[in-house]
């Protein structure tokens, strides 16, 4: 009786939550046009395909689902989305009543997530996901996530490869604010379920990389009147860059960069122009935000080794403790640690100073009284702009910071990791 219960209570959240997405999808297009200038392909129709549907998109930007839910109307679509999105203390209720999810912890192992896609496209539904597992910080395309073409194959369903163009530049990643210019969504390839069944992973995977990579950079230049101006609906072009890139091109300081309307500065002295397009004003020292991050990365890089080489007060660095064995690379204040526990709850566990240290010959992130060292976290992803999720063998984590840029932290990660890699091979 008790299972037959259950059976009709899920029956009764999957009619409500068609029918709230049939109800909002036809306008949301109108809306979508109007707030940020976005026109999709109406010579594609997913009505005419049978059967459920794989949609793999290139994920610009947040409003993506929303690009696809407008684009495919009359598909109820089942999307994997990040599971803070339940966890949302404003809108986690209202997202896991009226939106079809499969929640997926970033930061940890997708096995549970796959298993819950397959079951659902099995029993009739359609599901959209971002095999690039996040948002592109820099408008490059970035590889598809490990898994994604086995988790496709098993679902034995028609995939549609679907691309968004503009999407970075309306709403990026690390911005406090939307803005309006051009976004068009296309489909580029739909992949029958007997075809892929041909297909090997190694090849389905590439077909989804070929069809969805996309270089904003690239698309702008090649636009016939010059590069498009995408307008803010609220504040300047600049505002909440410094959460995506991290070091001064001038001092190489890191985390000191600032913004203010359509600027980004450091205290040395250093300023640059962010245009309408998103190409910086020349002449200067990068063109696009793309450029900035690769000197990030060589920064970082040599950060990162000089701390292994020459630790310690010795170095000259004042915060190395007698013994020279630790020190701090850089750090942020206000930072808060939380520990996400099952039924998409979280608990406060700290609250303070995030530092990256070098302690005793390894690399370590520690707020309050705890201690993550590179090597016992699992794996580290970010969520929009300020959140980090990692996992380890105590627990799921959460670091959250509304102004601090965070990605540094998962960079100098994958800087830190990888050079350990190298020196073991």
């Amino acid at each position: 009786m008790a299972k037959q219960t259950d059976t009709a209570e899920k029956d009764k959240d999957r009619r409500r939550r068609e029918r709230f997405y049939r109800f909002v999808a036809p306008p949301l297009g109108v809306w979508l046009s109007a707030r940020l200038g976005f026109t999709r392909d109406k010579s594609f129709e997913p009505d005419d395909i049978d059967g459920p549907l794989i949609v793999c998109i290139n994920h610009a930007c947040a409003y993506d689902p929303l690009f696809v839910s407008a684009a495919f109307k009359h598909r109820v679509l089942t999307f994997i989305a990040s599971e803070h999105m339940v966890r949302d203390p404003k809108w986690g209720d209202f997202f896991d009543k009226y939106l079809s999810l499969i929640p997926h912890r970033k930061g940890k192992h997708a096995n549970r997530t796959a298993l819950a896609a397959i079951k659902r496209v099995r029993r009739g539904e359609s599901v959209f996901l971002a095999p690039e597992g996040e948002q592109t910080w820099d408008g490059l395309p970035m590889p598809v996530r490990p898994a994604t073409a086995g988790l496709i194959r098993s679902c034995k369903a028609t995939l549609v490869t679907y691309m968004i163009e503009g999407g970075y530049l309306a709403q990026p990643r690390w911005a406090y604010s939307a803005r309006k210019g051009r976004v068009c969504g296309h489909p580029v390839n739909v992949y029958s379920p007997e075809t892929l069944e041909r297909m090997s992973d190694e090849e389905i995977e590439k077909a989804i990389s070929d069809d969805l990579a996309f270089d904003v950079w690239e698309w702008q230049k090649s636009q016939p009147g010059g590069p498009l101006r995408y307008r803010c609906i609220k504040g300047g072009s600049a505002e909440g860059l410094e959460r995506a890139v991290c070091s001064c091109p001038e001092c190489r300081r890191i985390g000191g960069l600032k913004t203010s309307g359509d600027r980004i500065s450091c205290s040395c002295g250093f300023s640059m122009r962010l245009e309408e397009t998103g190409f910086f004003e020349q002449p200067g020292p990068f063109e696009t935000v793309a450029d900035w991050e690769k000197e990030d990365e060589k920064n970082l890089a040599a950060l990162i080794g000089t701390a292994k080489t020459e630790a310690g007060p010795a170095s000259g660095n004042e915060d190395g403790p007698a013994g020279g064995d630790s020190f701090e690379l850089f750090g942020d204040d206000d930072v808060i640690l939380s520990k996400i526990e099952k039924e998409h709850s979280s608990r406060e566990e700290a609250r303070g100073r995030l530092s990256l240290r070098y302690e005793g010959g390894d690399f370590c992130l520690t707020i309050g009284g705890f201690r993550f060292g590179f090597e016992e976290i699992e794996e580290m992803m970010m969520v929009l702009a300020g959140r980090v999720l990692f996992s380890t063998e105590g627990g799921y984590y959460e670091l959250f910071s509304k102004t601090a840029n965070m990605r540094k932290y998962v960079m100098a990660r994958e800087t830190a990791m990888s050079a350990e890699l190298i020196e073991k091979q």
